[in-house]
């Protein structure tokens, strides 16, 4: 892992910032898969309405981010298993500056994330690093697909894997 950032669990004071991140982190992950329009209609504050319920609430300490010298440079998070919600944990999100790729900080944040939870997560079906990133660590493709019509109908596929697994498969 990069020695020069540090994954720590995400604080209250930080939703600002993770605000302006997450968005910068769709920018360059979504750009080749939406439209520069839809981009641009995505708002700040949305994200920091999110960001402060999801910090305040009570799965506040399942949310990690990477600072590298004072800047967030990444993020993600999961949802433990909840009754009539969900029926395992579920990594919502983890996003990384492409600055920052390549550097282990992806594993660090999916490790603070679930650990050796088993765990579910969406991801773009036309996203293949980000799939193959998580094929290295344990999840394979469920053959549920959904697509979000609110983004210009991006189609997505299901991936999970059983508990245990921890580290990227050799």
């Amino acid at each position: 892992m990069d020695h020069t950032c540090s994954v720590r669990q995400a604080a209250p004071e930080d939703a600002a910032a993770l605000a302006r991140l997450h968005l910068e982190c769709w920018r360059e992950t979504y750009a080749h898969l939406l439209s520069p329009g839809f981009m641009e209609r995505q708002g700040v504050e949305d994200r920091l309405a999110m960001w402060r319920r999801l910090l305040d609430g009570p799965h506040a300490g399942r949310q990690f981010v990477v600072d590298d010298a004072g800047k967030l440079v990444g993020f993600a998070g999961s949802l433990p298993p909840e009754e009539g919600l969900r029926e395992q944990t579920e990594l919502w999100g983890i996003y990384l500056l492409a600055s920052h790729h390549g550097r282990g900080l992806g594993q660090a944040l999916l490790e603070a994330a679930i650990g050796s939870e088993g765990a579910a997560l969406w991801v773009a079906e036309d996203n293949a690093r980000a799939q193959a990133f998580y094929q290295r660590h344990g999840f394979l493709f469920t053959g549920a697909r959904d697509t979000i019509e609110d983004w210009e109908g991006l189609a997505e596929v299901r991936m999970a894997r059983p508990a245990g697994l921890a580290r990227p498969a050799d």
